[in-house]
């Protein structure tokens, strides 16, 4: 073989050389697919509302649940991210995920910073290898959620944390600890309290032995770092008690104790808690870091099997460090009674990092096994985006909207029968409006200068009044919806 062929087979099969291109590729998949599929009701689709609502008012203080409901669910963050690009590219499903997309990025480029710093080019190599073929940290690259930019602010934070504490170079050092105060900033911006907790405990812990709490205060710039801290975050939080009196309240003892201390807490204003057994973010987590959660067992079992036979397994203060990343979060969340699964990922980057760590000296031991193992996220999002755009799994009514705009009537009200749902009145443009009683449904229809679309689920429809009914014909069905028209309008308009 030529030497082209052979430095060709060498790249390919080096996971190191490959590390780039697999992270590149990871990212182009997800590129690729986030305009593809409807946002998806509940989360996705509230979200894209909000920044569409944020839009369509000019109000970038308060988020909006519905038109006249604010939401003081979560920070504004990630929603002026999405609502800015909504700007940019228009109000559809690409730019709703992209600013998630660039954020997972900087967290990617984040972590391998850290790996760099610690470790040097064969682990910040393995980093981009890893970390964008987490199956997570993949799947909510290209959602419209809070997560990504939780995650980016606490990445900032740990990563300011340990390169300003331990780099020699004064500038560069200097440098890491204001990203630290920028970091808890945009954490308070992202999340709340619930971000710097994640961050600020594993720290705390880490500081406990050899007097480092004292150490810390005197390496970093407390003061300027966290007048910095606030003059970032706190305006929006000011401007937003004053728009909506009770907020603070609500956000810092309502969302952020209650809701997770308190099973089936009654104060959620948006919907019902997520009431779980206890411990269910272990199990979210094997499946969660897959594909590489067997090799992290792997590696927890090693370590335990060491520190049984008296060997603590060189666990030095960089692995103390990493391992509390990654578990206090579990460990936190083990007791919570309200969890979902994409509470995991905040240890994204700390398994990146662990295995990088583990394997920087022996990678070439497992590089077929770790080449092989990267491709199983980026095809598992592909196969998720196909099955989603024929249907399956699909939580969203952008088709039955899209049935509506064909018909080429002028302003037409959008009535959902017992509830609408966000992706009706994001994709109606907020048109699309609740129903909730007969006698509601009666009186709208009273208005005879418009005609009337109506859907409804399952059988709701034949027990309406043959008054109503008489008024209506089905013109499309969509999963358990169908949709109604109130023909004698349509009829008498054309």
């Amino acid at each position: 073989m030529n030497t082209f062929t052979n430095k060709l087979i060498r790249f390919v099969s080096s996971p190191l050389l490959m590390a780039p291109v697999v992270c590149l590729v990871a990212f182009l998949i997800r590129f690729a697919t986030i305009g593809l599929y409807p946002l998806q009701d509940t989360s996705e689709a509230r979200y894209g509302e909000m920044a569409r609502l944020m839009i369509e008012t000019g109000n970038w203080v308060t988020l909006w649940f519905d038109t006249d409901v604010p939401f003081w669910g979560k920070p504004p963050l990630f929603i002026w991210l999405s609502a800015f690009s909504f700007k940019l590219f228009g109000t559809n499903e690409f730019a709703a995920r992209l600013p998630s997309l660039l954020v997972s990025i900087s967290i990617v480029v984040l972590t391998g910073r850290l790996a760099l710093f610690q470790l040097g080019k064969s682990a910040a190599r393995l980093v981009f290898l890893i970390l964008p073929t987490t199956v997570i940290f993949l799947i909510l690259s290209g959602t419209i959620l809070a997560e990504p930019t939780m995650l980016l602010s606490i990445t900032m934070i740990l990563t300011g944390f340990w390169i300003g504490w331990h780099s020699k170079n004064t500038r560069q050092g200097s440098f890491w600890q204001y990203t630290f105060f920028v970091g808890c900033a945009i954490a308070l911006l992202a999340k709340g309290l619930a971000a710097l907790i994640l961050a600020g405990l594993p720290i705390f812990i880490w500081c406990l032995p050899e007097r480092r709490l004292v150490t810390l205060w005197q390496k970093f710039p407390w003061i300027k770092g966290t007048l910095l801290t606030l003059l970032i975050a706190s305006p929006w939080y000011i401007a937003a008690e004053i728009k909506t009196p009770g907020f603070l309240q609500y956000f810092f003892i309502g969302e952020h104790f209650q809701r997770y201390l308190d099973t089936g807490w009654d104060g959620d204003r948006y919907g019902a808690a997520h009431v779980t057994t206890m411990g269910t973010i272990w199990l979210f987590w094997l499946v969660s870091c897959l594909p590489w959660t067997p090799f992290l067992l792997i590696i927890a079992f090693r370590w335990i099997r060491g520190f049984l036979g008296g060997n603590s397994y060189n666990i030095n203060s960089w692995r103390l460090f990493i391992l509390l990343w990654l578990l206090f979060p579990l460990v936190f969340f083990t007791f919570a009674k309200n969890v979902i699964w994409t509470y995991v990922l905040p240890v994204a980057p700390a398994v990146a990092l662990l295995l990088a760590d583990h394997w920087q000296d022996t990678w070439h031991l497992y590089q077929k096994r770790i080449l092989a193992t990267t491709i199983l996220a980026p095809i598992l999002v592909i196969v998720s985006t196909v099955f989603i755009m024929n249907g399956y799994g699909q939580k969203s009514h952008k088709q039955l909207m899209q049935i509506v705009q064909q018909q080429g009537l002028d302003n037409p009200g959008i009535l959902f029968l017992y509830g609408t749902s966000f992706s009706s009145r994001f994709y109606s443009g907020g048109k699309a409006s609740s129903i909730n009683s007969i006698q509601h449904l009666q009186d709208t229809l009273e208005d005879r200068g418009r005609n009337y679309f109506l859907a409804t689920q399952d059988d709701d429809f034949n027990h309406l009044p043959d008054t109503i009914r008489g008024q209506f014909k089905e013109i499309a069905r969509y999963k358990d919806w169908t949709l109604y028209l109130n023909y004698p309008l349509a009829h008498t308009s054309d």
